[in-house]
């Protein structure tokens, strides 16, 4: 059925639950697995008072994002590796999640993206926006939302 899934993670409980569900479905299916992270870029100016960080602060902070999205790859991976599935791992800085993890599905050639939603409702809702809303409506490949 499906051959390379690709299951985005933000290291969240959600996530974790999700990354849980899609390892024993890509057993199931005898599939392999990308994991992937969309990691945020840093501002180059906060606001108020003009402030801007120094390029140390800066630095720090990009190895802090980048060694929290290696360690949520990693745990994928660990998942898989458990399993006895096939893995690979791929950490990204694209200008919006939704968009990186509809471009990596691509790049990687992958047949489903399996992903899990927050849920949020309301005014949660409209404030953070839904990243799995869209995705499904940007991506090519079929999107399995778990909740």
């Amino acid at each position: 059925m499906f051959k390379h899934i690709l299951i985005p993670t933000d290291g969240s409980p959600v996530s974790a639950k999700a990354v849980k569900a899609a390892i024993a479905f890509a057993k199931e299916c005898g599939a392999r697995v990308t994991a992937y992270h969309c990691v945020d870029p840093v501002p180059r100016a906060m606001y108020g008072d003009g402030y801007a960080p120094s390029k140390e602060i800066i630095a720090e902070i990009e190895r802090r994002t980048r060694a929290a999205a290696k360690k949520y790859v990693t745990a994928v991976a660990k998942a898989a590796r458990k399993a006895g599935i096939e893995f690979d791992t791929l950490i990204d800085a694209p200008r919006t999640p939704y968009e990186g993890i509809a471009a990596a599905a691509k790049k990687r050639n992958c047949d489903l993206i399996f992903m899990g939603t927050h849920g949020y409702r309301g005014l949660m809702r409209l404030a953070l926006g839904s990243v799995a809303e869209k995705v499904m409506r940007l991506s090519k490949v079929p999107v399995l939302v778990y909740r």
